[in-house]
């Protein structure tokens, strides 16, 4: 299943897999949003992801403190919490 994303106020949500292959257009599709707030990230609706999941994380919020705003991941998976914290950076997702 593709990689979708609904934006509401304040508040983003994924749904689907999460994959290398997945996240240019991902990250096209955030570039222009309107950053008048920070974002909540809900992944509460993704059924499958890989370590380029940590990638996209970071991308969008290193966008965000461009604009001075943050991102917060909620309801993340296990297995993006596993992975964070294999790498070490759990404290950033």
């Amino acid at each position: 299943m593709a990689l979708n994303i609904e934006f509401e106020p304040k508040l983003w949500k994924l749904s689907g897999s999460i994959t290398y292959d997945e996240i240019p257009s991902l990250i096209e599709k955030t570039k222009n949003y309107d950053w008048s707030d920070s974002v909540q990230i809900d992944f509460s609706q993704v059924n499958h992801l890989d370590t380029s999941a940590l990638s996209l994380i970071f991308e969008l919020k290193r966008n965000a403190k461009k604009h001075n705003y943050s991102v917060t991941i909620n309801t993340p998976p296990k297995n993006l919490l596993k992975l964070a914290k294999l790498y070490g950076v759990e404290d950033l997702i």
